[in-house]
């Protein structure tokens, strides 16, 4: 009966030892998927925005550029009607 208890003690303890190895590594693997997810959304949602950056960035050179030559044209043709106005009322 001594065996017994003794056999069943040795088992019952290297069981609870093995559980507790597999629930300390559940845990190291899922905090490990979910730390390496969120690092990866994190860096996509960067990059996304640095892409997003640019192109506005790009979209508001173009138009910058467009408004700055409609604005000098605009000032030629106002100041050549001015010129024009001025030596006809000579």
């Amino acid at each position: 009966m001594k065996n017994l208890i003794i056999i069943i003690s040795t088992v019952f303890i290297t069981s609870c030892a093995t559980v507790g190895a597999v629930i300390d590594g559940g845990k190291d693997l899922t905090t490990s998927v979910i730390d390496s997810t969120v690092k990866t959304a994190g860096a996509i949602t960067t990059s996304a925005l640095d892409d997003a950056g640019a192109v506005i960035d790009t979209v508001g050179d173009s138009v910058s550029n467009v408004v700055d030559t409609v604005v000098e044209n605009v000032d030629e043709q106002t100041d050549a009607i001015q010129d024009s106005d001025e030596e006809e009322s000579k």
